[in-house]
C-alpha cells in the first residue's frame, strides 16, 4: 500500500509559563516528531489571555506549525496532544495548495506593530462617545404619542 503524505496546518495551545519560545515548543515537535511528520515551518503566532479559564491556565501561547504527514497519523497526534499535560488544545487543518508565501507569512508574534487582539482596545481610542439622551428619549416618545 502506497503512503499518501498531505499538507496541514497545525495550531497548538500551549502553556504560556514558559518564556523561552523554543522549550515551550519542544512538546509539539517531540508529538510530531514521534508521529514521523517533516515539520515544514514552526512559529509563534501569539501569547494571549485566554477567554476563559483552562485548567487553572489564563494565558496561552498560540504555535502555528505546517507539516506534512499520512492523513492516517491525524489522529494519533490530536491523541498524543489529549495526553501531553503542556498542550491545552490543538485544531489540525488539510492545506491542500499551500504556497512559499504563506510559510514565510508574519503571525502577530513576529510582526514588528501589535494589532490589538479581538476583544482588546488600545488606550487613546478607548473613549467612547456619551450617547446623549435626550435625542433617543425624544424619538422614543414620539413613537409612543402617535399611538394615542
Amino acid at each position: 500500500m502506497a503512503q499518501t503524505t498531505k499538507t496541514y496546518e497545525g495550531m497548538f495551545l500551549l502553556d504560556a509559563g514558559n518564556p523561552d519560545f523554543q522549550a515551550a515548543c519542544e512538546p509539539v515537535q517531540t508529538i510530531l516528531s514521534r508521529n514521523q511528520v517533516e515539520i515544514l515551518a514552526i512559529k509563534p503566532w501569539d501569547e494571549r489571555k485566554l477567554a476563559y479559564e483552562i485548567g487553572r491556565r489564563k494565558r496561552g501561547l498560540y504555535v502555528l506549525v505546517y507539516f506534512k504527514s499520512d492523513p492516517l497519523r491525524i489522529v494519533e497526534i490530536e491523541h498524543d496532544c489529549q495526553l501531553d499535560e503542556r498542550v491545552v488544545r490543538v485544531l489540525i487543518l488539510r492545506r491542500d495548495q499551500l504556497t512559499d508565501q504563506e510559510l514565510q507569512a508574519e503571525t502577530p508574534a513576529t510582526s514588528t506593530t501589535r494589532r490589538p487582539a479581538e476583544g482588546e482596545t488600545e488606550r487613546a481610542g478607548d473613549e467612547r462617545p456619551s450617547r446623549d439622551n435626550g435625542d433617543d428619549s425624544s424619538n422614543n416618545n414620539d413613537a409612543d404619542s402617535d399611538k394615542d
